[in-house]
């Protein structure tokens, strides 16, 4: 059932004006950061490609991915920041849900930024 929920997640979100699909340009730039870094090859090209941009976020949950971005100076955003933001927003209208939600489908959050999520979100 979560996998074909996310694969409809993944086509509505194909159709919608305001995605754009990118490439990075430099292939090569990816595959010297996988053999510095051993990063996985999607977070090498996402970390490319947001240099390339100049890109305001990125986001990332992997913290080796995470420490990697912001030593390039690059400002980072994990799944639960983009959660915070959702509720500020009024698009979901809590946080505990959603995510107690990821926590079921495996996704990791330590206590700690669990206890602290709720409490910036006033829940």
């Amino acid at each position: 059932m979560a996998a074909a929920y996310a694969s409809l997640a993944a086509t509505v979100l194909l159709h919608q004006d305001w995605i754009e699909i990118r490439s990075v340009s430099n292939q090569h730039k990816v595959s010297n950061l996988f053999k510095i870094t051993k990063l996985d090859l999607g977070e090498c090209a996402a970390i490319t490609l947001a240099q390339e941009l100049q890109a305001d976020r990125l986001l990332l949950d992997d913290l080796a991915a995470r420490k990697e971005a912001q030593r390039r100076g690059l400002p980072v955003i994990g799944t639960v920041g983009i959660v915070l933001i959702a509720k500020q927003f009024g698009l979901i209208p809590n946080v505990k849900q959603v995510l107690d939600d990821l926590i079921t489908k495996g996704t990791r959050i330590s206590q700690q930024l669990y206890k602290q999520t709720l409490t910036a979100a006033k829940e």
